[in-house]
């Protein structure tokens, strides 16, 4: 019997014209795997007041090959007894799109866009990256020898439980198309090289770059004719290859829409077949995303998950290499690309450019496992992986909830016309969000932080919020089996009915916990896949939420969402409460030489406790302290909500609302691990260049561990200096400390106010340079001139190519000053001497040989 984990499904058709589903993956032999499944007809349900609906709509729709009474419950609301609806069956998936809305006019129509492979997975209980074992049937399936796998099967699928993933083969590629000037066009600018890296090796090799003429005398480079024999020998070595992912660095926002494109435009046969179904590739725009389809692999732009995952200055490949791999990057500038390709000297230079790209590519795939907790995604939520890179939280999401709604005999809702998600989205605009505690500004020591364990999904189930329990219509018989929210919405209790919702969450609350105890006895080769199941499951767990007020949902409640936050608000205030009055009393002994406790910072599902001693506290103090509170609050509040010992913070400096800075201390087995947390300050926001950043960072080291006012304020006056004294010419280098990044996010002209950014964009365009994409952080600097700062916005590379001087005042005032003014201030210390040797505070003249823990 054949076992292969899914990696992909589509469906085609048998020779008498009936869908037939396919599913393409890889089995523990390594081999690739085709399933063609028979016999599934696709569906959807018809609520509906019309007498003999059956003759009335078979006697309509042709494409109708049943329809049968069932009884189900609506999507939304506590219904004590299921609905009559009705069922309706017809032969081909795209009739369902073809007839619904016909359909819709007799009634409400539901799951009339669940695509016809998702339909089938949910209701046999497969997903994508699951294992299934195969049931073989007899007989041949027309069209087999088109699909492009090892084995092609036809069966039935029976889910099987492994943890390991299968052995998938992984492609990195790149190419290169010189141009004459500006950015490369696929009408003009040819495609010359292409690199490709392979894991596992290919032919014993690592990697092979194609080359549109012949080269001699360079290791894993073959030669082509033209341009023509490249692109088809590329897509022969992918077949042949037969790869499961192939990723690149922004590979959907430029290299595989050129591809198509200029094969397109060259109009010489050249055939991008290389999904396993034989088909070429396929591109769609959907606004600034470029969404890639080759089925049967999994197609991964790893430049959109580094900017979900890390947060850079820049995300060019380059700076992405220096940052994640701690290797330099030689850059090609485009506009040098052409003389790189015609020169005899400079084309193995040329030619190891474009193979380190696309091992750059697949290194921080590998080396970071970029994929893992996708993969784990699409096992724990049932959806393909392939929807989970492109789609997100909420197909994972609504794929949980399909199944669920499917076992408890309730129906979903299509997704929302413009209309309806317009209306949503103004209603929301009412949502008020989380409590945030106003901070004790200043400094503050010997702080314990609690956390509340998923908070938003304990809320729900401890008050049994969801869809399904939401009273609408109809009423339980005792108003005691009634949940009253602070927000005035009501729900049944979960004596009466638990929540799909709840039980979802219940369900994978249990399953992380019961992972997180296999981790302790794995073996190495499955060790990564469960860690990166329990970090999935914890991402579901806190997905829902913000499901239930999405405008696009399936499923929308405004009330759930609204009581969810109230009871997190109510939740927030009811704890600083009981620190502060009630539970002193309660965890303390007479012996203890604790005076208070005092809550100086609290948000959403934080809070920041101070204790008060008579002593000075160690670590270890402080921290059994702060559990101890913590288990005193838990003992308050319903199940399964938790408050629970998160770090201490030696000090901290809080500023405003999500704004502070503080000296932490975590548990790393046996011993602590301290370090500098900031939010909210110029340190974790990318429109500070790095020295201010840098500057800012070292003054909080030295306030928060050290006290000294001194040497921040010298520290202050060194980047002064360095503002001052910077001479491009000889230190060119110099200027990337100065160098501050915004997100260039649409069109130059959409924008109504001149930004630097856009003007920098524009510049370039003037210069026939490198336009940026859409999405991409703009790198600036600015220039002294007499003009509007927004004016003097430059491209680095062109200030130091020229020798143009920088604002010395701008970066001075602008950039160093602000950040360290609201630090020195919110300490009670005057800023008005920093260009001298020593501060002063609002009580002493001087603050020299002493330290701010004096004052």
């Amino acid at each position: 019997m054949v076992k292969f984990q899914i990696l992909d499904a589509d469906y085609t058709y048998d020779k008498n014209k009936k869908p037939l589903l396919r599913f393409y993956g890889r089995d523990h032999e390594g081999q690739s795997v085709c399933c063609f499944v028979p016999g599934f007809k696709p569906y959807f349900y018809l609520q509906t007041t019309t007498s003999d609906i059956e003759n009335v709509l078979r006697s309509k729709f042709s494409q109708i090959l049943s329809v049968e009474e069932v009884h189900r419950f609506p999507a939304v609301g506590y219904y004590k007894n299921p609905v009559l609806m009705h069922r309706v069956v017809v032969s081909d998936p795209k009739d369902v799109r073809e007839i619904r809305d016909e359909v819709a006019k007799f009634g409400k129509v539901f799951e009339t866009d669940i695509l016809f492979r998702n339909r089938f997975m949910i209701d046999h209980d497969i997903g994508g990256m699951s294992w299934v074992s195969v049931e073989e049937m007899d007989g041949k399936v027309s069209g087999a020898d088109e699909v492009n796998c090892d084995l092609r099967l036809i069966g039935k699928m029976v889910p099987v439980e492994q943890v390991s993933n299968a052995k998938l083969r992984f492609l990195a590629f790149d190419i290169e198309c010189p141009t004459a000037g500006g950015m490369p066009d696929a009408t003009r600018s040819p495609i010359v090289l292409i690199s490709m890296y392979f894991k596992p090796s290919y032919n014993e090799k690592e990697s092979i770059v194609l080359s549109a003429k012949p080269v001699a005398g360079l290791d894993a480079v073959e030669g082509c004719d033209s341009e023509i024999s490249l692109l088809k020998r590329f897509f022969e070595i992918v077949k042949d290859f037969d790869p499961d992912v192939i990723l690149g660095y922004n590979s959907n926002g430029f290299d595989f829409p050129y591809i198509v494109d200029r094969i397109k435009h060259l109009d010489a046969g050249i055939k991008s077949d290389i999904g396993r179904d034989g088909k070429p590739v396929y591109y769609r725009r959907i606004g600034t995303t470029t969404h890639v389809t080759v089925t049967g692999r999994i197609i991964v732009d790893i430049l959109p998950i580094i900017r979900k995952e890390f947060s850079l200055k820049q995300y060019t490949l380059k700076n992405s290499a220096k940052e994640l791999l701690g290797l330099e990057k030689h850059d090609v500038r485009v506009e040098d690309m052409q003389n790189y390709w015609n020169s005899e000297n400079l084309l193995p230079t040329f030619i190891e450019y474009c193979r380190n790209d696309s091992y750059l590519a697949m290194e921080m795939m590998m080396r970071y496992r970029l994929l893992d907790k996708y993969i784990a995604l699409a096992r724990v939520s049932g959806s393909l992986l392939q929807d989970i890179l492109d789609s997100g939280q909420t197909a994972m999401v609504e794929n949980l909830l399909l199944k669920e709604y499917r076992t408890n005999q309730r129906v979903m809702p299509p997704k929302p016309d413009e209309k309806s998600s317009s209306y949503r989205h103004r209603a929301g605009e009412e949502l008020k969000g989380g409590e945030v505690l106003q901070p004790s500004r200043g400094l503050s020591e010997d702080i314990v932080i609690l956390d509340y364990r998923s908070l938003y999904p304990s809320i729900m189930m401890a008050h049994n919020l969801c869809y399904t329990t939401e009273i609408i219509k109809d009423v339980p018989d005792s108003s005691e089996d009634i949940i009253t929210t602070p927000s005035n919405a009501r729900f049944v209790s979960k004596k009466i009915q638990q929540g799909i919702l709840p039980k979802v969450l219940e369900q994978l609350l249990k399953l992380r916990v019961k992972i997180k105890e296999e981790m302790k006895q794995a073996g190495e080769d499955e060790i990564h896949a469960l860690d990166a199941t329990q970090l999935a499951l914890k991402i579901l767990l806190n997905s829902f939420y913000g499901y239930s007020g999405y405008a696009r949902a399936r499923l929308y409640s405004l009330n759930l969402a609204n009581s969810v936050t109230s009871y997190g608000r109510e939740n927030i205030l009811y704890t600083k409460q009981l620190i502060e009055k009630d539970i002193k009393n309660t965890i303390l002994t007479d012996s203890d030489d604790i005076s208070s406790f005092e809550v100086v910072y609290g948000d959403t599902d934080s809070v920041f406790v101070k204790i008060n001693s008579d002593k000075k506290l160690t670590i270890d103090e402080v921290s059994q302290i702060g559990t101890k509170i913590a288990d005193a609050v838990t003992s308050h509040l319903e199940k399964p909500m938790e408050l629970v010992f998160e770090a201490v913070a030696r000090r901290g400096v809080f500023l405003a609302k999500k704004r502070y800075a503080i000296w932490v201390f975590e548990k790393r087995g046996d011993r602590w691990e301290d370090k500098i947390k900031v939010k909210g300050m110029e340190t974790v926001r990318r429109d500070w260049c790095e020295l201010a950043s840098n500057t800012l960072n070292d003054v909080l080291e030295l306030v928060l561990k050290k006290g000294s006012i001194d040497e921040a304020a010298e520290t202050v006056r060194d980047a002064i200096n360095t503002i001052r004294t910077l001479d491009i010419s000889q230190s060119p280098d110099d200027l990337s400390k100065l160098i501050l990044t915004r997100r260039y996010t649409k069109k130059t002209e959409t924008y109504r106010n001149k930004q630097p950014h856009i003007t920098v964009v524009e510049k370039i365009k003037k210069r026939n340079g490198t336009v940026p994409n859409i999405g991409d952080r703009i790198p600036f600097v600015i220039i002294a001139g007499s003009g509007l700062l927004v004016t003097r916005a430059e491209q680095p590379e062109y200030v130091i190519a020229n020798n143009l001087p920088i604002d010395t005042n701008y970066y001075i005032n602008k950039q160093i000053l602000p950040p360290v003014e609201r630090i020195f201030k919110s300490l009670g210390i005057s800023t008005k001497h920093l260009d001298s040797r020593s501060l002063a505070t609002n009580n002493e003249t001087k603050s020299s040989q002493r330290s701010l823990f004096d004052f």
